[in-house]
């Protein structure tokens, strides 16, 4: 069956656009809708089945942060809807190879998303490139001797709409310049962040000013024989100096009257579990991050740096039905990522090469589980280092 995909005429059809994500996702119909600061109009679609509306994707423009501190434009792919009335039925499926042809077009060599189901995408070619940890912390845990930290301050929000926006976004930018799996903020996605009153923010300020913050919020649970108990929720944590981190981590321990802290999305090698006396005073729960999509592995790779070596020359044959032009063999070594011929080194499927993409070290899981096969001993080995990161890529600003 063939289904017609448009973008929006205009802000009148955000309803339509809305009361189709309600109804597959079981949330309330809303009457009326206005444009919110992330919005993009023009990359928000509409899958129509005659005159109906039976699917939604939209897509925000970002770039993202890649190992070694370069970065390349991508597409987050957000808000993707299938009435239950029309699911199995390929719309999905026309709505993101629309999309693809779209980001290639606009030169956004990869997509990246947030699943709501980790298996619906993994069909279309997405690898899962950055896992991140929930923790739940025990209040007023010990930091090991010698973790030094230092006082915080809250920022005046009521002061000025927009002094919280300014004053985190060098913060973030900051980090974002040296953490593969991050992407860049717009002045509306800092408005979006910093618009609930129900968040109080606190910085550190350090020789050279503001190198740190922490957003939080609070939930009550009732009172117990000892008193009033509250949940603390980290909101976002980020931190440009180990002082500034362990500053703010220690204000969020030491909030008064809570039972629990907990922090979601954190990467996984984050400091907080090593600053604690006891380990165990943190409990880490893995999950999934970003999922990533590469669109045009020649472009992706153009703009990726990895680590090289003389004897790093390998050739890689890429499956990829749904994007023919990344398929093929591909020499990857000290002059760069072309086209090549012959026998190859390592075969793989582009949800490995995705998977691969920020540096997550996952090609010698993938090889274990059946995914990636190796031709040429040592090749993986090699593959593996040039991919390395020497952080772990970090999926913080969720779309």
């Amino acid at each position: 069956m063939g289904f017609t995909i448009r973008p929006l005429t205009g802000p009148d059809e955000l309803v339509a656009f809305d009361q189709a994500r309600a109804l597959a996702f079981g949330h309330p119909l809303r009457r009326s809708v206005k444009p919110g600061p992330t919005m993009e109009l023009d990359r928000m679609h509409l899958a129509f089945d005659g005159e109906q509306v039976v699917g939604t994707a939209a897509a925000a423009g970002f770039d993202l942060t890649l190992p070694g501190g370069s970065q390349t434009s991508c597409g987050g792919i957000r808000w993707v809807s299938t009435l239950p009335t029309h699911r199995r039925r390929g719309v999905l499926s026309a709505m993101v190879r629309h999309q693809f042809d779209e980001f290639r077009q606009r030169g956004e060599s990869v997509a990246v998303l947030w699943a709501s189901q980790a298996s619906v995408y993994s069909r279309y070619g997405f690898g899962l490139a950055t896992t991140s940890i929930d923790a739940t912390i025990t209040p007023r845990a010990p930091f090991l001797t010698g973790v030094e930290h230092g006082p915080v301050t809250y920022i005046d929000s009521m002061a000025q709409d927009d002094l919280v926006a300014r004053t985190l976004a060098p913060v973030y930018e900051q980090l974002r310049q040296q953490r593969p799996g991050m992407v860049s903020r717009h002045e509306g996605w800092w408005r979006h962040l910093t618009s609930d009153p129900a968040t109080q923010w606190v910085v550190h300020e350090g020789p050279n000013g503001i190198d740190g913050y922490l957003g939080y919020q609070t939930e009550a649970e009732g009172w117990t024989d000892k008193g009033p108990s509250h949940r603390l929720h980290v909101v976002e944590l980020v931190a440009n100096t180990a002082y500034a981190e362990a500053s703010l981590w220690r204000f969020a321990l030491d909030f008064d009257l809570t039972s629990t802290v907990i922090a979601k999305r954190r990467p996984t090698d984050d400091a907080l579990p090593w600053m604690l006396a006891d380990i165990r005073q943190a409990q880490l729960t893995t999950r999934d991050g970003l999922w990533l999509r590469v669109v045009d592995i020649e472009a992706a790779f153009s703009k990726r740096t990895w680590q090289s070596s003389p004897g790093l020359d390998l050739k890689i044959a890429i499956t990829d039905e749904l994007c023919p032009w990344n398929e093929g063999t591909w020499a990857f070594g000290p002059q760069g990522f072309s086209r090549t011929s012959g026998s190859p080194d390592i075969t793989l499927d582009t949800a490995d090469v995705a998977a691969c993409y920020l540096g997550a070290g996952r090609l010698h899981a993938l090889s274990q589980a059946g995914r990636v096969t190796e031709h040429t001993a040592g090749a993986l080995d090699g593959l593996a280092t040039a991919l390395g990161s020497s952080r772990a890529p970090w999926g913080i600003t969720w779309f």
